[in-house]
């Protein structure tokens, strides 16, 4: 919820099974606030005079003829109002099984929900799918309303044994019961003030409890939500003025902040805000849609998402998910679908998983009905950037569209694609120790062990920055080796080619190969592509998390490809060869290397200098001969530093 100078906007969801008295509760609210007119009250008092029936607050609410004529929600109503100085949009999402799709829709823009129970009928089947797609969508909160209390006598005992069942339901779908509020909606009962009727009751009533849980999620956002802002469009006015605009899904960005853009790993400086009416501003924070504009003018495109250079986004063209399928149409394997995740969109795949929670909603068929809910693996033609929900971050939902219409919608499981290789070992083999001590090699070398992953497409100048690196590091008298890519598949890894998983088995060579070197005192110098985060998160735990420094050799891909220095990209653009990274397969931008150096804007020299700087930080170098360093840096402003992590 985003935090502004003046009264926060609550998005509140209300869902429950058909019937549970959700319409009734929201018009029972805006009539409670005095925020319906008098005119409306009169005409709805005639409708129900006309069918003799009891005064119904819920035709307050519904906004279509055809739902009063039938007595449900249809479509999702939105109705803004305030109470107490606090700003709620009331979201009556519809709690028919048929009309699901417009329920989601609803849920989607809501922080907090509010399920309606009915107490004489508990917790519904379809109430709990409700739930499931609440999780879905991000909505991590939920106040129950109890509703029809009096039909229970305002009995506590029954009330406590709803309670416990209620929550226990609810907290399986991984959504915290905030709190559990008996009500009579029909009367107005503990909606506004402390009911009579409710003694026993020691809580507040649902308005003061609401506003006591927007607010106290609010805080927890304010303090832990990570920046994130999606990309709309990039606006030209100038050859050399552009306006970065989107929305702030979260967090708060100001003037002077460095940010990143994903999946491109691009990085510049916020120079000005600008936002309707306010040509300049110092921050915007979580709901207002900026402008940016920026100290270099980066090439980027819609889609991408802003964040802070250290709280970056995971960037991969697959991930796992949780899906609830809403079409008619049956889910078709072979179909190709269009994704969108944030403004993103990538045509896709999507596979399901045999393992799913759900076992009704994935029969042997491997096909999806309407309202079913399955696990399933999102594989996309490009990268994207996602958020987890471990991760605290909001660009996490996503739905699934065919041609003519959005069949599912989703959320990125907190489980990865890929687990863990295990390679079996013969059991006979034991692992042998030198006779001597890496830390006796290090205190022959001079110098302590390490390992420089350099990471970067093909172009960027990797192997052009080992050898210079090599070199200056042999003047200061250490003990060097370079791991060239190129080169180890002329060699060690000469028997594979460029598949995904092949990609991946030279990595793990070529990290064995770095922790050899680096058990006899070495500082290894690595400088393969590898593109993909897992791989290089692979390496880290083979080399040591503490000897693993990664360095992001950045270059834009126009520029890659302008140098083409192997010819690669020609010849990838005319069809000769495939799984050129870059081209036509995904490349991972680093989300936090221990050095990030654009190519494009430093020097060989430059860049050679910030990483001899590295490992006199990391106090590798402590020993060595400072004062061979004849190379010095001369704009630090090209270059992002980052903790190791």
């Amino acid at each position: 919820m985003a935090q502004t100078a003046e009264a926060q906007l609550n998005k509140v969801v209300v869902v429950g099974h058909v019937d549970h008295g959700k319409s009734t509760l929201l018009g029972r609210i805006l009539l409670a606030c005095g925020k319906v007119p008098e005119d409306r009250i009169a005409h709805v008092e005639k409708i129900c005079q006309d069918r003799s029936v009891q005064f119904e607050p819920a035709f307050l609410f519904d906004a279509l003829q055809e739902e009063q004529e039938q007595g449900i929600s249809i479509d999702t109503t939105r109705v803004n109002f305030e109470y107490e100085g606090h700003r709620f949009i009331l979201i009556d999402a519809p709690g028919h099984l048929e009309f699901l799709k417009n329920m989601t829709s609803g849920a989607s823009e809501a922080d907090l929900g509010i399920l309606v129970v009915d107490c004489n009928q508990g917790v519904r089947s379809q109430t709990e799918r409700h739930l499931k797609i609440l999780s879905m969508l991000g909505v991590r909160s939920v106040i129950v309303a109890l509703n029809k209390v009096d039909q229970i006598n305002y009995d506590q005992s029954i009330f406590e044994q709803l309670c416990e069942s209620t929550r226990k339901i609810i907290e399986q779908q991984d959504i915290a019961c905030e709190e559990i509020v008996p009500i009579c909606a029909l009367a107005g009962d503990n909606i506004v003030t402390a009911s009579a009727n409710l003694e026993w009751y020691v809580g507040k009533p649902l308005l003061p409890t609401l506003i006591c849980v927007a607010q106290k999620i609010a805080l927890i956002e304010k303090e832990v939500t990570p920046f994130r802002m999606v990309l709309q469009d990039v606006y030209r006015f100038s050859s050399s003025e552009r306006f970065f605009a989107g929305r702030v899904e979260s967090g708060t960005i100001r003037v002077g902040q460095d940010i990143f853009f994903s999946p491109s790993g691009k990085v510049s400086r916020v120079e000005s805000i600008e936002k309707f009416g306010q040509p300049e501003c110092q921050s915007a924070s979580a709901s207002e849609s900026v402008a940016l504009r920026l100290s270099e003018q980066i090439f980027v495109e819609r889609g991408e998402v802003i964040s802070l250079v250290d709280n970056a986004p995971e960037v991969d063209n697959e991930f796992r998910a949780r899906l609830a399928w809403l079409s008619l149409a049956p889910f078709n394997p072979d179909q190709d679908y269009l994704l969108k995740i944030g403004t993103a969109e990538s045509a896709c795949k999507v596979e399901l998983l045999k393992d799913g929670d759900d076992a009704a909603a994935q029969p042997e068929s491997g096909s999806l009905s309407n309202g079913a809910f399955a696990e399933a693996i999102i594989r996309a033609t490009r990268q994207v950037a996602f958020d987890r929900a471990t991760t605290g971050g909001v660009i996490d939902n996503f739905v699934i569209c065919s041609t003519f219409e959005t069949v599912a919608a989703g959320v990125v499981d907190n489980r990865p694609v890929h687990t863990k290789r295990s390679l079996k070992v013969n059991p006979n083999l034991r692992r042998e120790r030198g006779y001597v001590e890496r830390k006796r090699f290090e205190e022959l070398n001079g110098h302590r062990g390490t390992v420089l992953w350099m990471t970067g497409l093909s172009g960027a100048g990797k192997s052009s920055l080992a050898k210079e690196l090599e070199a200056a590091l042999f003047e200061r008298s250490c003990r060097v080796v370079v791991l060239d890519g190129d080169n180890l598949r002329f060699g060690l890894c000469a028997d594979l080619g460029f598949s995904a998983d092949e990609r991946s088995e030279n990595i793990r060579r070529i990290a064995h190969s770095a922790r050899m070197f680096l058990d006899t005192g070495f500082i290894v110098v690595s400088a393969c592509i590898s593109p993909f985060a897992r791989d290089r998160e692979l390496a880290r735990e083979i080399v040591g998390a503490d000897d693993f420094n990664e360095i992001f050799v950045f270059c834009p891909l126009e520029e890659c490809q302008r140098r083409d220095p192997k010819g690669l990209y020609s010849k990838a653009s005319s069809g000769q060869i495939k799984a050129v990274t870059g081209f036509d397969s995904p490349y991972q931008s680093p989300q936090r290397p221990a050095l990030r150096l654009d190519s494009s804007k430093m020097t060989v020299s430059q860049e050679v200098s910030m990483i001899i700087s590295l490992l006199e930080e990391k106090q590798v170098l402590e020993n060595a001969k400072a004062e061979a360093d004849q190379y010095l840096i001369k704009d630090k402003f090209t270059l992002s530093a980052h903790s190791d992590g």
